[in-house]
């Protein structure tokens, strides 16, 4: 059993609210949902749970909960499920269930963007997670999912976040919306030729991490090593709730990068340059 923290209470856990200031980012913290509004979609989506990769799990008076990952997770966008079950490991349907994460640094604590739970049926859930930084050594305890199950048992795991090989979530200033995080979800390996290329856009306000509409996301891929881009590639196009979906075309298997811009009325308005490495098998 992985380590995890148990405390019976009526709310989510109470974080002092802090700001802390980074090279790259600024972090605030945050102890309720992303949206004010939750909203559960049940979707009955099946989940093998058996292809997963079990993180951390507990045991209470007559359930069990456990948070399971598709692998290993890294300082990127992340989906995190949690499985609820009887004591003889049957689901649990009809439990409530919400969640946020906090990134303990000892002395600090802050906030992460993270989208509305949502129901998949049959005691599974998912979390979906921009993790925008990686844990450090000998600061606090790390990246930390708050659950609380039937409005009254609060569970805290410790999630093993570690950097990311490329970059896929980066920091970036803008012209009207300060600083935005911009989450390339394409996985570090792709296959040559036309594919399909999402992104997901929030920024930070205050104690939360809302997600960023009415924006297009220019896509440029280019082979460093060979000196060339690709045609036939489509900037990422709004999709709502933050979400961005283009094309990106790579012609030949090797190491590129692809710069991103970020678009609003039709004017540029990215502050720093967004390359994000992508390796073509």
């Amino acid at each position: 059993m992985k380590p995890f923290y148990f405390r019976k209470t009526s709310m989510l856990f109470s974080v002092t609210a802090m700001a802390l200031v980074y090279s790259l980012t600024g972090c605030g913290n945050n102890t309720q949902n992303q949206q004010e509004n939750k909203t559960i979609d049940t979707t009955g989506t099946p989940v093998d749970m058996n292809a997963l990769t079990k993180i951390a799990d507990t045991t209470l008076s007559d359930m069990k909960v456990s948070v399971f990952a598709q692998d290993s997770l890294t300082s990127k966008n992340e989906t995190i499920y949690m499985q609820v079950t009887n004591l003889e490991g049957n689901p649990v349907a009809d439990a409530d269930v919400d969640y946020d994460v906090i990134m303990d640094m000892g002395m600090m604590s802050h906030g992460g963007l993270y989208y509305p739970l949502v129901d998949l049926g049959n005691g599974v859930y998912k979390a979906e997670v921009v993790f925008i930084m990686a844990n450090m050594d000998d600061m606090g305890k790390g990246w930390m999912l708050n659950a609380v199950l039937d409005k009254k048992d609060s569970l805290s795991f410790l999630l093993p976040v570690s950097e990311a090989k490329y970059a896929r979530t980066i920091p970036v200033g803008t012209k009207d919306d300060g600083r935005v995080f911009v989450s390339l979800l394409l996985p570090n390996e792709v296959k040559a030729g036309s594919q399909p290329v999402d992104f997901t856009l929030h920024k930070m306000e205050h104690n939360v991490f809302p997600a960023l509409d009415n924006y297009t996301i220019e896509v440029e891929p280019i082979m460093p090593d060979m000196g060339h881009g690709s045609p036939n590639n489509e900037a990422a196009t709004g999709k709502g709730n933050g979400r961005y979906k283009g094309t990106v075309n790579f012609t030949m298997k090797g190491s590129w990068t692809m710069k991103v811009s970020l678009f609003k009325n039709g004017e540029k308005v990215s502050q720093e340059e967004l390359v994000f490495p992508v390796e073509v098998k």
